[in-house]
């Protein structure tokens, strides 16, 4: 693969935005909108958005992913993490901590894979793995045991919840592009589990008698999550991996992560404790061994 163009590293630089600006949009969203429906009208209206694209041009191949089992695996493994962390957000974990959480799934995925896609568990994967729940328990605790019955707890519990699922997502998702379907399409496969979350959220709404009408508030934050952090993030994303490498990525996206934490402190003018910060410290150093380690053994 020849160098990349400066057009892709800012087409990867939008993705990271997007993604990076969902968890604090998801936060002040949820101020209007309830975890369930805001999940809903927020995939709902990207789907909507696609439809008449993948109707006019990749029928036959939507008909074909939508009646594959991975591809709903797919689907219900992402609305799922999307679910475990908008119920996260809402009890009150802050945003650049719950983007953290959430962007565990770098740490898990290795544990999982060896049973879906036959990738072999390394040593540097168990000792990411405890780094990043020594953090998890400093995060915690804030030093002090007894707040770990606290209310965000349980937050911290769902989001890490949402990391696991979202392990699952990389992973099926790599099972399907690379053993089941290797020539799949990626925007029709983008769009069946964009139309697997909807209904999954819609069921689940109309289940818990949540589905209401979008307050005036809480429309501007479906429609910015929608279009900045879904539909431009994604185009950008796949635009960028025409040129830069799986490998590379992996190593680039999580400073997605930096977007919330400097909203939190520089916008809204919060601080984190020493505990919070020295455990979100630990699970960044476990996804940078996961990611850079396999660079390291190449190398000698």
């Amino acid at each position: 693969m020849s160098r990349p163009s400066t057009r892709s590293y800012i087409a990867m630089a939008i993705a990271i935005l997007g993604w990076g600006l969902s968890s604090s949009i998801i936060e002040f969203g949820l101020d209007f909108v309830a975890p369930l429906p805001f999940l809903f009208y927020r995939f709902g209206l990207a789907t909507l958005t696609l439809t008449p694209l993948v109707v006019l041009f990749r029928t036959t191949e939507f008909l074909e992913l939508i009646k594959n089992k991975w591809t709903w695996i797919i689907g219900i493994s992402e609305a799922t993490g999307l679910t475990l962390q908008y119920l996260g957000q809402e009890r009150e974990v802050m945003a650049g901590l719950a983007a953290l959480l959430s962007l565990s799934f770098i740490v898990i995925v290795p544990f999982i894979s060896p049973f879906i896609v036959n990738e072999k568990l390394a040593r540097n994967h168990v000792i990411a793995m405890s780094i990043a729940f020594i953090g998890v328990i400093f995060i915690s605790s804030e030093g002090e045991l007894n707040n770990l019955a606290g209310s965000s707890i349980l937050g911290i519990i769902l989001l890490l919840g949402a990391a696991v699922s979202y392990a699952f997502y990389i992973i099926t998702t790599s099972r399907l592009t690379t053993i089941e379907k290797p020539n799949v399409d990626t925007f029709t496969l983008f769009y069946s589990v964009l139309l697997i979350i909807t209904l999954f959220s819609l069921i689940a709404s109309l289940s818990f008698n949540e589905l209401t009408p979008v307050p005036s508030k809480g429309i501007q934050w479906i429609v910015l999550l929608t279009i900045f952090s879904t539909l431009i993030a994604f185009f950008a994303y796949f635009r960028a991996l025409q040129e830069i490498s799986a490998n590379v990525a992996s190593v680039l996206l999580p400073l997605q992560v930096l977007v919330p934490f400097i909203i939190d402190f520089f916008v809204l003018d919060r601080t984190y404790s020493l505990w919070v910060l020295s455990g979100s410290s630990l699970i960044i150093l476990a996804m940078v061994i996961v990611v850079i380690q396999p660079y390291l053994e190449v190398s000698s």
